[in-house]
């Protein structure tokens, strides 16, 4: 069973890529939702609309994140987006911030966002990396916000699938301490997001 939604999965996904959908937000978000429930235990809660019969209708409102998951003792948003170029990092980057400062806010937890998109934008990964060391009181403090092409985060889904053991929640959470201990000893944004992005491709390596 689980192969098969894997499969559908990775054909929406490169239908995404391929820019070949009608509709690639909706999908983007509704299709990212869906490989987040597979990725591990949790409760993933999409914020998109659905109809009667649970297909997606509506994107998400601008108030609030994409997708919105519970891991017990940390919370993790997921923010999706087709934009690129200088217009992704004009749309999402406070956005994206501020939503995540609201999950902190609303559940007193710990918590980490992954931003998704086709491709990532360099303005974005210079915003995203500097947060890493901001303690900003608006924002909650810190501001964990890790930054993967759709290609990498299909191979973390698909690995999750294919990994010898069952992945649980304490992997996401080492993925984005990762991240936090990465940007500690970073030069700049480049050295963090390469060395970041490594670690996703490997998330599930066994240390």
């Amino acid at each position: 069973m689980h192969q098969i939604v894997l499969t559908e999965l990775s054909i929406v996904f490169k239908q995404i890529a391929g820019k070949s959908l009608y509709d690639a937000p909706l999908m983007l978000e509704w299709n990212t939702w869906r490989a987040m429930t597979m990725l591990d235990g949790g409760t993933v809660l999409a914020n998109l609309k659905f109809d009667d019969f649970g297909n997606p209708m509506n994107t998400a409102q601008g108030n609030m994140a994409d997708i919105v998951c519970d891991y017990g003792d940390f919370g993790l948003t997921v923010e999706v987006t087709m934009q690129s170029g200088q217009r992704q990092y004009e749309t999402e980057g406070e956005p994206v911030t501020r939503h995540l400062a609201k999950l902190k806010k609303e559940t007193g937890k710990p918590s980490y966002c992954l931003f998704v998109a086709p491709e990532i934008n360099e303005a974005c990964i210079a915003h995203f990396y500097a947060l890493h060391k901001m303690n900003i009181s608006y924002y909650g403090g810190i501001s964990t916000i890790v930054p993967l092409p759709l290609s990498i985060f299909q191979k973390m889904v698909e690995d999750s699938y294919k990994a010898s053991y069952i992945p649980q929640p304490k992997h996401v959470k080492r993925f984005f301490e990762r991240s936090n201990e990465i940007a500690a000893t970073s030069a700049d944004e480049k050295v963090w997001y390469n060395e970041i992005t490594n670690e996703a491709l490997n998330w599930l390596a066994e240390s």
